[in-house]
């Protein structure tokens, strides 16, 4: 049988301090990230047909839009995008498994949406994201 070893850690003032420092400087290093990552500007979603921005909706408005079938040839059907507290969603659309309705609400950033085989996505990102598209 094997014996096993008790080892007895001791505390000490040292140990206390540095890992106070640590801890402090963990919630200052994440303080400056979201002052210097985060935006004021308002989002956008912007929506994409066959990789070609078709659309830009300010993700602060409340809003329903529709995108029709006789304006896209990839489209099986019609797709209805609903814009609702900073959220989106596909709220109608037609296809094999109906994957983009089932997602529901999203708010996530730079995280794109796809609808297959429509051909049709969206993504929110900031109002300085038009500027890199050209």
């Amino acid at each position: 049988m094997l014996n096993k070893r008790r080892v007895k850690l001791n505390k000490t003032v040292f140990d206390t301090v540095i890992f106070t420092l640590v801890v402090i400087l963990t919630a200052a290093l994440f303080l400056v990230f979201k002052v210097n990552f985060s935006s004021s500007n308002d989002l956008y979603v912007y929506v994409y047909v066959e990789s070609s921005l078709v659309d830009r909706l300010n993700l602060t408005i409340n809003q329903t839009k529709t995108y029709y079938k006789d304006d896209y040839p990839t489209f099986i059907a019609d797709i209805e995008l609903k814009i609702e507290n900073k959220k989106v969603r596909v709220e109608k659309e037609e296809s094999p498994l109906n994957l983009c309705s089932l997602k529901g609400y999203t708010d996530y950033v730079g995280t794109p949406v796809i609808c297959l085989p429509n051909s049709f996505y969206f993504v929110i990102m900031g109002a300085d994201y038009a500027t890199l598209e050209r």
